[in-house]
């Protein structure tokens, strides 16, 4: 059986963070001393992915200095970056992967015990509790085929639904090598009529074939980068929670839900 990858989406110009995402893409910020997709990398390789695909777009030269020569990481490159949304970044970095996939966006921090959901040959979508970062995308769940909560749907209108959203999205989705293949018909379908499209409408759409499990860790530490403000909350209030709650986690006393 092929072993699982890790597709990080890395492609995106990071307009919102102004000068700075024009120096240097998202996912290369630092926080606690490190870049955010290094780290992302290195927590996975300890989690037994050891295969990482980054897709590149925004200052890709930049990706291609850090990683050029890491043991299990390659670059693909997303030439459309530009004119196109996060869809294509996915579709690009599936051609010719094997197994299951961990798909991951480049610009997020988390603490360990994210990564434990990982299971090989389940479909999963990691969620957390409030974070009130002011940017969430809010997760709604259905029954499943075994009674589990599955995903329905996501939006970031709070008021999408009529009944209470079960959590936010974090930007780590598991898919087994069979669902893999349902993203990418799905995928592709959709993308050729909204080449503009973000990946998330379809996952939202996958989900309409196959359960993707709801795992929700109600008190996750974590943080999207999308701007400075959402930076220096990470770098200031996120970040101590991570190292405090990683501690806890290797010593025991944190568990995965």
């Amino acid at each position: 059986m092929p072993e699982a990858t890790a597709l990080i989406l890395a492609a995106g110009r990071g307009m919102r963070m102004g000068k700075r995402g024009e120096m240097t893409p998202k996912g290369l910020l630092e926080v606690g001393g490190e870049p955010l997709v290094l780290r992302s990398v290195r927590l996975l390789q300890e989690q037994g992915v050891r295969n990482v695909r980054i897709v590149t777009g925004h200052l890709a030269d930049q990706y291609q200095d850090l990683f050029h020569n890491h043991v299990g990481v390659t670059l693909v490159h997303n030439a459309q970056y530009g004119e196109t949304g996060s869809l294509l970044s996915v579709m690009t970095g599936l051609e010719g992967l094997d197994g299951d996939v961990v798909l991951l966006e480049s610009d997020i921090i988390f603490e360990r015990r994210a990564l434990a959901p990982i299971t090989s040959g389940v479909t999963r979508i990691l969620m957390s509790g409030e974070t009130r970062a002011t940017d969430e995308v809010f997760i709604w769940s259905r029954e499943g085929r075994q009674g589990q909560a599955v995903l329905k749907t996501m939006n970031k209108d709070i008021s999408a639904q009529p009944e209470q959203h079960l959590g936010e999205l974090v930007g780590i989705t598991c898919f087994s090598a069979a669902n893999r293949r349902v993203l990418q018909d799905v995928g592709a379908a959709h993308l050729a009529a909204h080449p503009t499209s973000d990946y998330e409408i379809v996952v939202v759409k996958t989900g309409t074939r196959v359960d993707i499990d709801c795992h929700l860790i109600e008190d996750l530490a974590w943080s999207e980068v999308d701007d400075e403000q959402m930076y220096h909350n990470a770098i200031s209030h996120v970040w101590p929670r991570i190292c405090e709650n990683d501690t806890l986690y290797a010593s025991g006393r944190r568990n995965t839900t």
